[in-house]
């Protein structure tokens, strides 16, 4: 009973290993060689231990603030979503509209769409 514990707890570590390991494959080229080029510039001294990718990542994102969110958010946003985003913010200042009217009013010019 004791030897189907401790297989167990080596093949948790095995798994938790594993699922810590593949977190950094999930990084595309660009941004896997900024990491590294970053990484290479920290450990680039005589003494200490070797700075860790964790290391970098979590100063990068402790750095992050509301305005970088905001532009994060707006860069996956398509322009179908503007549209929609646009039809609503016109439909509360001018009531309801459906969608086809107003694409229509768009294209004749008598509503613009703003940009954010």
């Amino acid at each position: 009973m004791e030897e189907q514990r401790i297989v167990e707890k080596t093949s948790e570590k095995k798994v938790s290993q594993i699922k810590r390991k593949n977190v950094l494959k999930k990084l595309d080229a660009d941004t896997a060689k900024l990491l590294q080029a970053l990484k290479d510039k920290a450990n680039k001294k005589t003494f200490g231990r070797k700075v860790r990718d964790s290391e970098v990542i979590g100063l990068g994102l402790s750095l992050i603030g509301a305005e970088d969110i905001q532009n994060l958010q707006n860069k996956t946003l398509s322009e179908k979503d503007r549209l929609h985003m646009a039809h609503e913010e016109y439909q509360k200042t001018n009531g309801k509209i459906t969608m086809d009217q107003f694409i229509g009013k768009l294209l004749k010019g008598e509503v613009s769409a703003n940009k954010n």
